[in-house]
């Protein structure tokens, strides 16, 4: 590798970013992207890969690309990589290896992640690929932010009641429900988030993003390129549960622990689908509440747990108790900065001996039974694991307190 590539790495900024190889003639060898250029790179410098080796042997010069966040640099590099189609790019990777996002071709498109390059291997013909991109984790974040802000739908079949994506807002509702036939105002809403998605994907610069945008619009997409710690939640396949529950990102429960008000505690636990996220998981000694006041410390374990931004915030938020510590969670998320990353959280309790639900229909209690099945089975799972969690910490917090 030529000294002034080594040198360049060296000097790499700490940064998001995407990195390109040239060879002779100012050729594109290979793109790749990085959370950390000077991280990435130097790993090109430690490793006695053959592959890495060749690239390290036809380098001759080094551009870097300093961007806000690793979602941005995701995108860059998706479109630096179909611009120039780097040797090295195409050397180490086949179709399969690359990820693409489907949109299908349909009265309401259906937006979803796919490995698979050739129609003949999809359930669905009639699609439009975008891609590729390298990164499968990172784009399943991209299109969850997306989401939030312009809600799509990934239902399989229509229904009559409403998918679990509706109720929280990650869905419009009437593209996948039976017996409803929309307005065009409604049609024109749901085809302009798929517009709007399509065009945050292909890459395009910001101005031709926010040339047809509201100003909050505007703002969501900024602040999703600029959100650096949006730490990635889906970590492995397994995470990807073949659920409706599974479409709705993360969750977070959240229980209390004491024994006659003294030594409280709180507890959060994570869920990727109905699948625990344990490096996600914390634990909380209660410091303001007054013993004994379950509400005050579910407000005071959310208050610090939301001012933390870097933890990915959640879809949905399962509080174990009932209408008190539900209105205690709700003061503490509306607490949030306007100006703060928004997002559309929902709260919701269960309160354990009556099995109700509380939260889910408005003000309404309703029983589990009610609840969709992939979401009763994700509220009981919680509820237990982190109750079990918190008695834990709990114990463990009280055992400190003897010699």
């Amino acid at each position: 590798m030529r000294l002034s590539v080594l040198n360049k790495i060296k000097k790499a900024p700490r940064e998001p970013g995407v990195y390109i190889f040239y060879g002779k003639n100012k050729k594109a060898l290979y793109v790749g992207k990085a959370s950390d250029l000077r991280a990435r790179l130097k790993n090109y410098l430690k490793t006695d890969d053959y592959k890495i080796n060749l690239l390290q042997n036809e380098a001759e010069s080094l551009k870097l690309i300093v961007l806000r966040s690793e979602i941005e640099a995701l995108l860059e590099e998706s479109r630096l990589i179909k611009t120039f189609r780097p040797s090295y790019n195409i050397m180490w990777r086949d179709d399969k290896s690359y990820f693409y996002v489907a949109v299908t071709k349909e009265k309401f498109p259906r937006i979803f992640v796919t490995h698979r390059f050739r129609n003949s291997k999809l359930e669905i013909k009639n699609f439009e690929l975008i891609g590729p991109f390298t990164d499968g984790r990172s784009l399943r974040v991209a299109l969850r932010l997306l989401r939030r802000k312009f809600p799509y739908c990934t239902c399989e079949t229509s229904h009559f009641r409403n998918c679990l994506n509706a109720e929280i807002g990650n869905c419009l509702g009437f593209c996948c429900k039976k017996d409803i036939e929309p307005t065009k105002k409604e049609i024109e809403r749901y085809r302009r988030n798929i517009r709007i998605i399509k065009i945050f994907l292909l890459g395009k610069s910001k101005a031709r993003i926010f040339k047809e945008l509201l100003p909050e619009e505007q703002k969501a997409i900024d602040n999703i390129l600029a959100h650096r710690e949006f730490i990635a939640f889906v970590t492995t396949d397994k995470s990807m549960v073949k659920s409706q529950w599974s479409n709705v990102a993360l969750t977070e429960c959240y229980d209390i622990s004491h024994l006659s008000g003294k030594e409280a505690v709180g507890a959060m636990t994570a869920w990727c689908g109905n699948v625990a996220d344990k490096s996600m998981w914390r634990k909380f000694k209660i410091k303001t509440a007054k013993p004994g006041d379950d509400p005050g410390a579910i407000s005071e374990i959310l208050t610090r747990r939301l001012n933390h931004p870097e933890w990915p915030y959640p879809n949905l938020i399962i509080i174990d108790g009932g209408i008190t510590q539900l209105n205690a969670a709700q003061r503490a998320l509306n607490q949030i900065p306007n100006s703060k990353f928004q997002i559309p959280t929902k709260i919701i309790s269960f309160a354990k001996p009556e099995k109700l639900v509380l939260g889910w229909r408005d003000t309404k209690a309703t029983p589990i039974q009610e609840i969709p099945p992939d979401l009763q089975k994700l509220i009981l799972k919680a509820i237990a694991e982190t109750h079990n969690f918190a008695i834990r910490y709990h114990r463990k917090v009280r055992r400190s307190q003897f010699p």
